[in-house]
């Protein structure tokens, strides 16, 4: 496996958040603030914990590679 995956994730959420901010010069309101702290705010953090999970799989199936292919 690849981290192909999470490049990708990790390029998205961070272009999510540049034009997050992008938008809050203009969007000012409350409803903003309820937007970012109930759905982007979560959504970052939920993306971060998969980004690393990804990573972690990635590892964990690259050593398993490795050691089968010793193995043979």
């Amino acid at each position: 496996m690849s981290k192909e995956g999470s490049t990708k994730l990790t390029y998205a959420i961070k272009n999510l958040r540049k034009h997050w901010e992008l938008a809050r010069v203009h969007w000012q309101d409350q409803v903003a603030k309820d937007f970012e702290s109930n759905h982007l705010a979560p959504l970052e953090t939920r993306v971060n914990a998969v980004i690393r999970g990804m990573d972690k799989l990635a590892e964990v199936t690259a050593k398993v590679k490795r050691d089968c292919s010793e193995n043979r």
